[in-house]
């Protein structure tokens, strides 16, 4: 459940952007999707927050506004006061009554927002079977749509639920320590298989919105896991001639934000939350951090995959989205020594963005109070609805301005 904390705030933003280009273009197989409860990340998570937020800089500005401050008492929304001792999860302890009394309230929310989403458009009914892990019924819900965000949504999970159970299939025999008889915990089994999703497809997709690069970028992922050189040529060739791509790191987020109003509640905020962890699950599917294994300095000494990757680079700022797209361009214009765009995110920019962010979003870790959670649900909103590259652009434009002078 850490990922969850580290997915809403920039500390997730930073671990992917930082090693955008380096990273191998498969995508490691998830754990199945279920309705994962948000609460508890925010114990469970501290420690992950602090550590990512510091890896700008011991002096970081975002490590600081994190940094445990010297309070006996913390103010928990719905729960009333909790000793600040009481707030750190000890390994082996169960879990103490406030955070089950938040997990309880986060749950019952989450399933208020399950109904809403039920009630609503296809795509909103698609969100719904995915929170609640059904990818059966989310794929029979988009086999006929037309709405090519709820189908990509769909596809999405079965992608991610095929790439589990292959996953499973590989994984090694326990290994147990002589020393200490620890053994690793299993993975769970998965569970029946989705046959509904034999009927769903990326050439579908591509029906539905062909100018968009996102099927090409998940054949990409495909192609390179496989190691199908010519199959990775085809997908950056489709990719250069595409005109844009649809995120596909927020899907799920943004569809509850759709039932969620512009000042989230706190417990809406943590069905948000949840919805982000989802996100994060299957997010890298179809995304341009596809395009830096095979864009690599070993890859650019072919004239011909060169030329390709300069033909994708130009492409890539009408694309860029997310904060991770933006260093995935930088450092891919940095390789072929074309001018930076406006659009791409140095390291240095992205570090001080995270900083901003972090201020923006996680105050609610060391005060998880009603109104830093609900600012957190705003936050969640923002970036889902703008996107995560223009809220940091306007959030860094913002703190230049109200920097002393």
């Amino acid at each position: 459940m850490a990922a969850v904390l580290v997915a809403t705030g920039a500390g997730g933003v930073f671990w992917r952007a930082t090693r955008a280009v380096e990273q191998p273009a498969s995508v490691p197989a998830p754990m199945p999707l279920a309705g994962v409860p948000a609460a508890a990340a925010m114990v469970q998570g501290r420690s992950l927050a602090n550590g990512a937020v510091a890896a700008t800089g011991p002096a970081s500005a975002a490590s600081l506004a994190l940094a445990a401050v010297d309070k006996e008492f913390v103010e928990v929304c719905g729960i009333g006061r909790v000793r600040r001792s009481d707030m750190e999860q000890v390994e082996g302890r169960p879990e103490p009554a406030w955070l089950q009394t938040l997990e309880r309230q986060s749950q019952q929310e989450l399933a208020a927002i399950q109904k809403r989403l039920e009630a609503g458009s296809v795509r909103q009914r698609v969100g719904a079977a995915v929170i609640r892990g059904d990818t059966e019924g989310a794929a029979q819900l988009a086999a006929s749509t037309q709405d090519g965000t709820a189908y990509r949504l769909a596809l999405r999970v079965c992608r991610q639920d095929a790439s589990y159970r292959a996953a499973y299939k590989r994984r090694p025999p326990p290994i147990a320590s002589a020393a200490s008889g620890f053994e690793m915990q299993e993975p769970p089994a998965p569970g029946p298989l989705p046959s509904a999703c034999a009927a769903l497809s990326l050439e579908r997709l591509e029906l539905l919105e062909p100018d968009d690069a996102w099927p090409w970028l998940a054949r990409l992922n495909d192609s390179s896991a496989r190691g199908d050189d010519e199959g990775v040529t085809l997908a950056l060739h489709q990719i250069a001639q595409r005109r844009r791509l649809t995120p596909s790191t927020r899907a799920l987020s943004a569809t509850v934000a759709e039932v969620v109003g512009a000042e989230p509640t706190a417990n809406e905020a943590f069905a948000l939350m949840t919805a982000v962890g989802m996100d994060m699950a299957s997010g890298l599917d179809g995304s341009l951090l596809s395009i830096g294994k095979s864009c690599s300095p070993a890859a650019l000494r072919d004239a011909n995959r060169r030329q390709q990757c300069e033909q994708i680079a130009r492409r890539m700022p009408g694309m860029v989205a997310e904060a991770v797209d933006a260093a995935v361009l930088y450092s891919l214009e940095e390789r072929l020594g074309l001018p930076h765009s406006k659009e791409a995110f140095s390291h240095e920019e992205l570090g001080r963005a995270m900083e901003v962010a972090a201020k923006e979003s996680m105050s609610w870790v060391e005060e998880p109070s009603c109104a830093n959670i609900s600012s957190m649900g705003r936050h969640v909103v923002a970036l889902a609805r703008g996107g995560e590259l223009a809220a940091m652009r306007v959030w860094l434009e913002a703190s230049r301005a109200s920097a002393p002078r």
